[in-house]
């Protein structure tokens, strides 16, 4: 800038006379000049220093670019106004500063102008210096953004504006993904942070992150875990939930089936939001998905969880292959004997997915016994408690006498223990016993009047501890309520699908029928004849028969054999009763003959009136009218009838829960590259080398194959459609090597045309934000004022 000037004439350099003093020898004084002005006002030494180096600046700057073109005189006088302005500074000599100054602008004017900034230039000058200073302090330190959705609500609330610390995280150089002085700060679990878009980089988004490079995230409904790199587990980010009501982007109005939860990761406290859904059911929960998040990139989610479009949600489309479309499940059922199929497609994201590998999983649903759940409850047995649970503790090869607490040893501390030993100390007598298939229990209960039996299969009951438990759970479900059936008393185990049989708790009177006879004025055994017809016991005739022995003492080893009533007809003589119990297992008939020795003295005398029931048994098993003719009063004379209180329903009900699962001995395994890296031959080396496969043209030309002991494995090339696919296919699928081979050759078909398995549009996800995409940290919110210059945590 040019230092104004003086009007009026200028000063000469040298000497000058004062006013007032004699002129010298020879000289006359000047003329006085009634125009003289007035004595000018001096700067300020501040102003006259700046003034002074602007102007020097800009001489030595003319004189270097420009100096030839001045001429020499001039050239000289400006190095010397130069020098000269240099000597006075030093010595502080203000006055005569300023003048040398504004001599040498007056220089510069006279012989430079050409060379001499405009004031339009200047201007611009200094407003492209002010908008390159904007610029850089908008790009490497503060920036404001604008909020246009609620995907971080309750955090941030569309429509609020906020500043981003672009400097916290390193500077990025404008225009370029490349950060500079990263090591000034980290990227942390819980921060919120700006970034460009991954799928459009046009757009900037705002979230919190909560993936490093190196870790692992897995989502389940409403739970989030994270295995930190290097760590050998996953953890459940920890919440608490909250009594604030959740509400709207405006922050006026409540939001119906929405709750709050304080959330907490690596020591930042924020608060996120869930809508209710479906997928929130315990037993509806949705499959986990997990992301691990590859060098260089983070994982992101907004706090609004079911309203947010991030990481869990980012797609691009790319060109895919499909491994379903090799084999479908027509093929399969098809080419194997099983007919009920689940694909299962690792969604598991991991590394950046480009769609040109895919592998499908298919489990053949298969019956499996190591699975079955089964409980029989009997309630008031009319033959007594003792004799049926001596009957189906008899039953059970290998059974011993237990207890809840000795069957429960081992079993994981907690108020699910406490409560099966306080359960448990309610069983009189418990039974339990293990094959290679089940664990089992009988239990006896005297004071409810039950017997129960529980046969938990090795699959789901795969300890003692887990038989206790099952049993506590049937247990607790009784004991609020006895007339309960077996179907409710027993839960399903989880993660198996099951379909239930059950039997029993029907009218009673279909079933059974009972009769007492007593002579007049007796009250004793000997005095009475009682029968019990039990037709089409559920719980089986052989169980009815050997209750019925246990219940007189006695078993089929040590009763009589009665031949002239039947080939199953057996006697137990007592001191006060003949005991017949006669039955027909092909009318599934047991009938119980209890003839006091007042009418029965002797077997001869209990052989001549079972002969007269036994008459009426197959009768009575065709029409259960006919129950009431097995014995009347006619057939005892002399003898009166008892009135008997017969149940509204059987005592006996059966539950049998049938596993069906899909494991992995029957499953098969598709899996394909598209255009690997190295070519198809060494792709198919890569894969056979491991497993050990042989070359086997059967199916290709260059295939390999080999048989193991649990199934069969292919690999092959296909050059039409430049696939690698593989086939590993287990022997509960495949028995057989032709099984096998018939679901390579279709594969192989179909890989000849990429129409079949190949999609040129298919979404892949694109979960990661790189690093470079990173704008900075969202720090403050700056509008509305209610909100002015609250922090974001």
């Amino acid at each position: 800038m040019s230092a104004p000037e003086t009007p009026g004439p200028r000063p000469v350099s040298g000497d000058q006379p004062l006013s007032g003093e004699r002129p010298a020898s020879g000289q006359s004084p000047p003329p006085e000049r009634a125009d003289r002005p007035a004595e000018r006002k001096r700067r300020t030494p501040r102003q006259v220093r700046a003034a002074a180096a602007m102007l020097q600046k800009e001489g030595r700057r003319i004189l270097q670019r420009n100096g030839a073109r001045i001429a020499a005189g001039p050239a000289n006088e400006i190095r010397a106004c130069l020098g000269a302005i240099d000597t006075l500074r030093i010595a502080e000599n203000w006055p005569a500063l300023e003048d040398e100054a504004e001599r040498l602008d007056e220089l510069l004017h006279n012989h430079a102008s050409f060379a001499r900034k405009s004031a339009l230039r200047e201007t611009f000058e200094n407003v492209l210096i002010a908008v390159l200073v904007a610029l850089g302090l908008r790009s490497c330190f503060y920036e404001p953004f604008k909020i246009p959705s609620g995907s971080m609500m309750p955090t941030l609330r569309a429509g609020d504006h906020i500043f981003v610390n672009k400097f916290i995280y390193g500077v990025q150089i404008p225009f370029t993904t490349t950060v500079v002085g990263e090591s000034l700060g980290q990227i942390e679990r819980g921060d919120v942070i700006v970034f460009r878009y991954p799928i459009d980089e046009a757009e900037d988004f705002i979230k919190r992150v909560v993936g490093l490079p190196g870790d692992e995230i897995r989502a389940v409904g409403r739970t989030l875990s994270i295995k930190r790199a290097g760590a050998a587990d996953f953890e459940e980010v920890p919440r608490t939930p909250l009594t604030e009501r959740c509400l709207d982007e405006a922050g006026v109005k409540n939001i119906a089936n929405c709750q709050l939860f304080e959330e907490t990761l690596d020591g930042k406290t924020y608060v996120v939001r869930y809508t209710a859904t479906v997928d929130d059911r315990e037993d509806m929960l949705p499959k986990p998905r997990t992301w691990k998040v590859p060098e260089g990139h983070l994982m992101v989610m907004g706090d609004n969880r079911n309203q947010s479009h991030d990481s869990r949600e980012w797609t691009v489309q790319v060109e895919a292959v499909g491994a379903d479309s090799l084999l479908t499940l027509k093929d399969l059922r098809d080419l194997t004997a099983d007919s009920m199929f689940n694909m299962d497609r690792d969604d598991d994201v991991g590394g950046i997915d480009d769609g040109r590998h895919d592998k499908v999983t298919y489990l053949a649903s298969h019956r499996s016994e190591s699975h079955d759940v089964l409980l029989e409850v009997w309630r008031s047995p009319t033959l007594g408690t003792q004799a049926v649970f001596d009957t189906a503790s008899a039953a059970i090869a290998g059974s011993r006498p237990s207890t809840m607490a000795e069957l429960l040893t081992g079993a994981k501390a907690g108020p699910e223990l406490d409560r099966a030993l306080e359960l448990g100390a309610g069983i009189d007598r418990l039974v339990t016993a293990k094959d290679a298939d089940a664990r089992q229990a009988v239990l006896l209960l005297e004071s409810a009047g039950a017997v129960m039996r529980v046969s938990c299969g090795t699959g789901v009951c795969k300890d003692d501890p887990k038989l206790g438990l099952v049993v506590a759970d049937v247990l607790d479900k009784f004991h609020r309520n006895h007339a309960q059936d077996a179907r409710t008393l027993l839960d399903a185990p989880k993660q198996v699908r099951y379909t239930t049989h059950w039997s029993g708790r029907s009218d009673a009177r279909e079933h059974y029928f009972e009769r007492t006879l007593v002579k007049p004025g007796g009250d004793k055994p000997k005095d009475k004849v009682r029968l019990r017809a039990f037709r089409k016991p559920v719980e089986g005739v052989s169980f009815v028969r050997d209750a019925a022995l246990w219940a007189f003492g006695s078993s089929t080893g040590m009763a009589d054999r009665v031949p002239e009533l039947g080939e199953d007809a057996l006697r137990v003589g007592r001191a006060d009763a003949q005991v017949l119990v006669l039955t027909d297992a092909a009318r599934e008939m047991v009938v119980v003959l209890e003839c006091g020795a007042s009418f029965c003295p002797d077997a001869a005398a209990a052989t001549a009136l079972g002969k007269i029931v036994a008459e009426g048994i197959p009768a009575a098993a065709g029409d259960r009218r006919k129950l009431r003719v097995l014995l009347t009063s006619g057939e005892v004379p002399g003898y009166e009838e008892l009135p008997v209180g017969l149940p509204e329903l059987t005592e006996f009900d059966r539950v049998r829960l049938e596993g069906t699962v899909r494991g992995k001995e029957h499953s098969l395994d598709v899996e394909a590259w598209l255009r690997p890296e190295g070519g198809l031959a060494s792709k198919v080396a890569e894969l056979a080398t491991p497993g050990g496969l042989q070359r086997d043209d059967g199916i290709a030309e260059g295939a390999m194959g080999l048989e193991r002991d649990d199934g069969f494995e292919y690999v092959f090339a296909v050059p039409q459609s430049e696939t690698v696919v593989r086939i590993e296919c287990r022997k509960g699928l495949c028995p057989t090597r032709e099984v096998a081979l018939s679901l390579a050759h279709r594969a192989a078909a179909k890989a000849v045309d990429p129409s079949n398995f190949i999609d040129p549009q298919a979404d892949r996800p694109k979960p990661f934000v790189p690093r470079g995409n990173v704008k900075g940290r969202a720090e403050r919110i700056w509008l509305p004022l209610a909100r002015f210059w609250l922090p974001i945590r």
